[in-house]
């Protein structure tokens, strides 16, 4: 598969799904926002490429020599694996359990972290009375998914030797009653749970036994994924270490794990740094040395090439066929893997900063001298053949990560001037400079007209227009006097005059039709404002004259749509280009890379997205709507399909047709598939029923900012028989 297609594919159609909000008048705005989208800067930047690196071996060799020298235990290896070999971090992490001090191993993505804490307190078991319940290790994760991973792990060690006394068990909220009984029975010697349920077994009553009984023979406290707990979340799980390591009477071995804790500084000052953060949520102390990062290694077998001449020779080489010692000995596999994957650091192997795929195209051309389109061919190739061939581990050697960053972009800002006097940037700022105001815009929904976001200001007897961010929701609360909306006046704006005002802001009398008093407010104002957003009572050269309207807007000044007073939310009339809408974003970006995928040629059942979020409702609201989402397109690609078979369709057969349109095999909608029969034309009856009540509901016109429907977005046009002769009457 080519990830990087892929990523075009991806943010091609995000892409589009921003464009499609897009309505813009103003010929000016709208080229400033294409460019601004063509580029994506800020939206979509460059795909930022990582390579992982490897790691150097434990100079020891397998967990099979470890026990024959008398390491570990040979029930360890067996567990484990006798023909693993260990990675130098994971055996300077035994080598500091075996010591009974504290430590923490700060290493990378795919290093083996839950080996450097699962190797020693298996061993520690396993050395000291297995067949004796209790719990000896108490291992913390923040995610019931990464418990639920890691109990996988476990069992499948545990089937390489199905005699083990070793015994272990998950506890969280997902744990069934039944479960639960048996653990509060039959202590297992590791518990794998989460800082919740572990402040439950401390409150709860009925629970309380388990910990009390578990701590007495508890030796290691273990958490995973330190950097997770800050601010107030990492208070209460510091008080919460101090409190079950003050139940235990004793002092425990604690051992913590994590990527990312600090970054900055020199190896020592990480290191101190590290040990400082781990101490203080602990409660217990943890010296810089053992603190345990990771030993590189290099995996080309050649220098990497250096100067024009070396360079442009490695490029014109052709590219490493897909063979191990090919791509090991390739000078530009060399010279990639220092560029995203290795740097030096005092003299150390440590991991190179993430960057740009582009970056390093351009710095390749801009060094060899040679085409970029050549260059950025050959890295893919490289890269390619790298991803495909594997070492002795069975992992990949050059095994990268595609990231690619989607926001949801930044409002449109525009100073208070026409033509090429305006301002237009993406950068939220209050001032342009020299006090000029900078005003981000929102645009009518139906005809694009741009108004100013502002609230009206008196300061010192004087209005003065201020900017304002809030768009949607209630009214602003922080907002300096009267949040509203101002529009420059000019061409088919309105003028002013009151019966240009909609039919139903009026109330009709014998003196006359007169403003209804509940609209009065409304009635847009005229000002004449500077660009300090200062205003006058008289135009000046340096100021434009306008309408000032307070939220909620009920009536655009261009296109003369009108809405109830009552509809509080402007969402509905204004668009903003910040306004992407986060499901349906989420939605259609998994959908381009599944669709991708099967574009490519991907097996079915590797056409996979993983996606994480910070709670179960996310993840259900998100898993619905992504299902609705694609049901509707179904339908809605059914109808057009069938719309461009036949040219035209009718309610009659509706159902049939679309049945039809979709090919549907019977396994795609019987529970018991046949080919045949009553029970097949029954099926086929009542989903074609199902589809044409999907179509007509789909159909039906509503106001759906995210999905208009087929004959709003222009690809279907319905006619009403008799309609005319109706209206002609």
């Amino acid at each position: 598969m080519d990830v990087f297609d892929l990523r075009e594919r991806v943010v091609g159609q995000y892409r589009d799904y921003l464009r499609s909000f897009i309505n813009i008048l103003d010929p000016d705005i709208e080229r400033f926002v294409t460019e601004q989208l063509e580029h994506g800067e800020s939206t979509w930047p460059d795909a930022v490429l990582q390579l992982n690196p490897a790691f150097e071996p434990d100079s020891r060799g397998t967990l099979g020599d470890l026990a024959r020298d008398g390491v570990i235990r040979p029930e360890t290896a067996r567990f484990f694996g006798d023909n693993i070999r260990l990675f130098r971090h994971q055996g300077e992490a035994l080598d500091i359990a075996q010591r009974s001090d504290s430590y923490v191993v700060s290493t990378g993505t795919g290093s083996g972290k839950s080996l450097t804490y699962l190797l020693p307190i298996v061993d520690a078991i396993l050395r000291d009375e297995p067949e004796r319940g209790g719990v000896r290790a108490i291992i913390v994760y923040p995610m019931n998914a990464l418990i639920n991973s890691q109990l996988l792990a476990l069992e499948a060690y545990a089937a390489n030797d199905p005699g083990t006394p070793l015994r272990f068990a998950r506890y969280t909220g997902e744990t069934k009653q039944e479960d639960r009984e048996n653990i509060l029975r039959d202590r297992p010697h590791i518990l794998l749970t989460n800082y919740v349920m572990l402040e439950y077994m401390l409150v709860r009553k009925f629970e309380r036994t388990l910990l009390e009984t578990a701590t007495r023979g508890l030796r290691f406290l273990v958490m995973d994924e330190l950097h997770v707990y800050r601010g107030r979340q990492g208070s209460d799980v510091a008080m919460l270490m101090r409190r079950l390591q003050q139940r235990a009477g004793h002092d425990l071995q604690v051992i913590g794990t994590s990527a990312t804790l600090a970054t900055d500084g020199t190896r020592e000052a990480r290191r101190e740094s590290i040990a400082e953060v781990a101490t203080r949520l602990f409660g217990t102390s943890v010296e810089p040395a053992n603190v345990i990062d990771e030993t590189l290694r290099r995996v080309a077998e050649v220098a990497a090439p250096e100067g024009q001449a070396e360079l442009r020779a490695a490029i014109e080489q052709e590219p490493p066929a897909v063979e191990l010692d090919a791509v090991r000995r390739h000078p530009l596999a060399a010279w990639l893997e220092q560029a995203f994957g290795l740097d030096l650091e005092d003299g150390r192997l440590v991991r190179r900063r993430p960057r740009t795929f582009v970056e390093a195209v351009d710095e390749l051309a801009a060094e060899s001298g040679l085409a970029r389109e050549l260059c950025e061919q050959r890295l893919k190739a490289v890269l390619e053949a790298g991803n495909s061939v594997t070492t002795d581990s069975g992992d990949p050697l050059f095994a990268f990560r595609l990231h690619q960053f989607l926001s949801s972009g930044s409002s449109v800002y525009a100073t208070l001037a026409q033509g090429d006097d305006r301002l237009l940037t993406m950068d939220a700022r209050y001032e342009a400079g020299d006090g000029e105001l900078l005003f981000p815009l929102v645009f009518c929904r139906e005809c694009g007209q741009e108004y100013y976001l502002a609230s009206l200001s008196d300061e010192g007897g004087h209005d003065r227009l201020l900017p304002r961010s809030a768009f949607m929701g209630e009214p602003d609360e922080d907002i300096d006097g009267e949040a509203g909306f101002f529009t420059i006046g000019g061409g088919d704006l309105w003028e002013g005059a009151d019966e240009e005002l909609p039919d139903h802001w009026y109330r009709s009398s014998r003196s006359g039709a007169r403003v209804k008093r509940e609209y009065e407010p409304f009635d847009p104002r005229p000002l004449a404002v500077h660009r300090d957003g200062t205003t006058s009572g008289e135009d000046a050269d340096d100021s434009v004259s306008g309408w000032f309207q307070p939220r909620p807007l009920v009536l655009c000044l261009r296109c003369r749509s009108s809405w109830d007073r009552r509809a509080r939310s402007d969402f509905s009339k204004l668009s903003s280009l910040s306004q992407t809408g986060r499901s349906t974003a989420a939605t259609i970006v998994v959908n381009a890379a599944v669709a991708g995928m099967a574009e490519q040629g991907a097996p079915v059942d590797e056409r996979k997205i993983l996606s994480f979020t910070d709670n179960r409702q996310d993840a259900a609201l998100q898993a619905g709507h992504l299902n609705s989402f694609v049901q509707v397109a179904q339908v809605r690609a059914a109808v057009v399909a069938a719309m461009e078979q036949r040219g035209s369709l009718s309610y009659a057969n509706l159902g049939v047709t679309l049945f039809e349109a979709l090919e549907l095999t019977p396994r795609d909608f019987l529970a018991e598939p046949v080919d045949s029969g009553p029970g097949y034309d029954s099926g086929r009856e009542s989903m074609s029923a199902l589809l044409e009540y999907f179509a007509l509901d789909d159909l039906g016109r509503g106001w759906r900012v995210a999905h208009p429907n087929l004959e709003q977005t222009g690809l279907v046009r319905i006619r009403y028989r008799g309609l005319e002769e109706l209206a002609a009457n």
